[in-house]
């Protein structure tokens, strides 16, 4: 898969026009990442928004707990690049991965100039983050079912 395939497939290029996408891809750096490898470090301070072309990442605690996983076309980032704030997990090679990278400052500048594409771009992101969160969701009920069904009826 090539740079431009990889966006144009990707959850962030739903909806955009073709001049639109050639905007995205000349922003678009490419880098790849060995097995084991970070991607980013938990508490980064970078706002750089990716999509993993290739590969599978895991999504890990500060304990080194995997907590998600990345598959092809999903994004990498998209927090910190949304709220400015440094990386929230670490994102590690589970193979080796391809990655576009969208370094934010020109990014934030082309989205800046063009409000429709931005509309597209952060509901597209959007539609990520809140399936993210229904997992979250669903794990967390899961984890205190568990909690309950093992205390048992007499509590304390």
């Amino acid at each position: 898969m090539d740079l431009r395939e990889a966006i144009r497939s990707s959850y962030l290029a739903q909806g955009l026009s073709t001049s639109e996408l050639e905007s995205l891809y000349a922003l678009a750096k490419w880098k790849s990442f060995d097995a084991g490898t970070e991607i980013i470090p938990q508490y980064e301070d970078s706002r750089d928004l990716m999509i993993l072309a290739s590969g599978i990442a895991h999504i890990s605690t500060t304990v080194g707990e995997p907590i998600g996983l990345i598959k092809p076309g999903m994004p990498i980032g998209e927090i910190s690049f949304l709220d400015g704030k440094p990386r929230s997990g670490t994102v590690v090679a589970k193979e080796r991965c391809d990655v576009v990278v969208f370094e934010a400052q020109p990014l934030l500048q082309l989205l800046a100039n063009s409000p429709d594409m931005t509309a597209r771009c952060l509901k597209n992101i959007s539609r990520v983050l809140c399936a993210r969160l229904r997992i979250a969701n669903q794990n967390l009920a899961a984890l205190m079912a568990l909690d309950e069904s093992e205390s048992g009826p007499f509590k304390l």
